[in-house]
C-alpha cells in the first residue's frame, strides 16, 4: 500500500521543537552550520538530548506548501544511521513495497545498509515519536541491567 503523495505539507520546526522538549535539544538551520536552507530547499541539524543528530532535507513546493521530497537521517551510534526517504530507486533489488518511501537501516556490526518499506513514517512528527520510544526502550533496558 502506498501512500497518496500529496497530502505531506513540510515541517514546522518551531512546533516540532516545542512538541518534543524531552527529546529535542535545538533546532539548527543547515547541516552543522553549513549547506544552509534556501528558496523550496530546506535544511537543518536537530540536535537530540541524547547526543544523536538529524540531518534534515525537504523539497517544500513554494506555492502549497507541500513536501515534493524528504531525506531523514538519524545518526544513533557513530556510523549507524536510520534513514527515511522518498527518492525512488530505478533498480527493481532496491525497490520495496511502499516505493518511493522506504528506510534504510545500518545495524552495529554491519557493513551494508538494509532497505525496508516504510508505510507510515512520512514526517517528523511519527519519526520524532519512533525515536523517543527507541530512547525510552534504550534507558529501560540500561536501568534493567544488575550492576
Amino acid at each position: 500500500m502506498k501512500r497518496r503523495i500529496d497530502g505531506l505539507f513540510g515541517t514546522n520546526f518551531e512546533f516540532l521543537k516545542r512538541s518534543f522538549p524531552d527529546l529535542i535539544e535545538s533546532v539548527e538551520d543547515g547541516f552543522f552550520g553549513e549547506d544552509l536552507s534556501k528558496g523550496p530547499f530546506v535544511r537543518k541539524t536537530i540536535k537530540f538530548v541524547d547526543g544523536t543528530y538529524m540531518t534534515v532535507f525537504e523539497l517544500i513546493d513554494t506555492k502549497t506548501g507541500k513536501k515534493r521530497k524528504y531525506q531523514y537521517d538519524w545518526e544513533y551510534q557513530r556510523g549507524h544511521m536510520w534513514k527515511w526517504h522518498n527518492e525512488p530507486h530505478e533498480q527493481k533489488q532496491h525497490q520495496t513495497a511502499t516505493e518511493p518511501d522506504h528506510m534504510h537501516h545500518k545495524p552495529v556490526g554491519m557493513d551494508d545498509e538494509r532497505r525496508y518499506p516504510n508505510y507510515g513514517h512520512h514526517d517528523l512528527f511519527t519519526i520524532m515519536e519512533a525515536i523517543l520510544m527507541h530512547m525510552e526502550i534504550a534507558k529501560q533496558e540500561r536501568a534493567d541491567k544488575p550492576r
